[in-house]
């Protein structure tokens, strides 16, 4: 990938972690992105000013018009000559008009290169929506996944604590030793932890 194509999807990527994950489904995350990621945003401002270039190009081989104008008026006649006395105001205007003749293609073959450019332009838009679309799904996957993690977890912690609370009652009968409880109480303990990373977890990829 190009350095410029990298540094693209590095700031998509910081634009989008940079806020929690919101949407309730994949297509309304996709649709937020695409609406207010401001890399996608940057992006297209870009592309719209190669937009322009095409227009830019081609004026260079229409018909231009120039105008001057001036104006001017005398405040103080005192040391004016009397035997030719200048106008109190006077104005004065020029126009022109230029019309392109013959450029040897300099105008046409600058269209066609902006015509291009605008091309890759569009190319390079394209490939940054599909960069920030990846990272936007594998974000709010990895939510989901953490969900699910956190939700399994949670499920194990309840079903030990039963299978704790039954085997403290077999030992208090005689059924079961106190290596057995002190088993039972390590694996509560263990999958309370496993839960409490699962949560953190699900935090971080919020």
């Amino acid at each position: 990938m190009a350095p410029k194509a990298s540094r693209i999807v590095l700031a998509g990527l910081l634009a989008f972690t940079a806020t929690p994950a919101q949407a309730d489904t994949l297509r309304e995350a996709l649709a937020s992105a695409y609406n207010t990621n401001p890399t996608l945003q940057a992006a297209r401002a870009g592309q719209r000013a190669t937009d322009e270039n095409v227009v830019i190009e081609r004026a260079s081989g229409l018909p231009s018009v120039h105008g001057e104008a001036s104006y001017s008026e005398v405040l103080d006649d005192t040391y004016s000559n009397l035997n030719y006395p200048a106008p109190d105001q006077q104005a004065s205007g020029t126009l022109s008009l230029s019309v392109p003749v013959y450029s040897g293609g300099a105008v046409r073959n600058s269209v066609r290169a902006a015509k291009t450019r605008v091309k890759a332009g569009q190319a390079d838009l394209r490939a940054t929506e599909s960069a920030i679309f990846s990272q936007v799904t594998a974000a709010y996957m990895d939510v989901v996944l953490s969900e699910a993690v956190v939700g399994l977890n949670a499920h194990l912690v309840n079903s030990l604590e039963v299978n704790l609370q039954a085997t403290t009652d077999r030992f208090e009968i005689g059924n079961l030793t106190r290596t057995d409880v002190a088993q039972s109480s390590s694996r509560l303990e263990l999958a309370k932890g496993d839960l409490r990373s699962a949560r953190a977890n699900l935090v971080a990829a919020r």
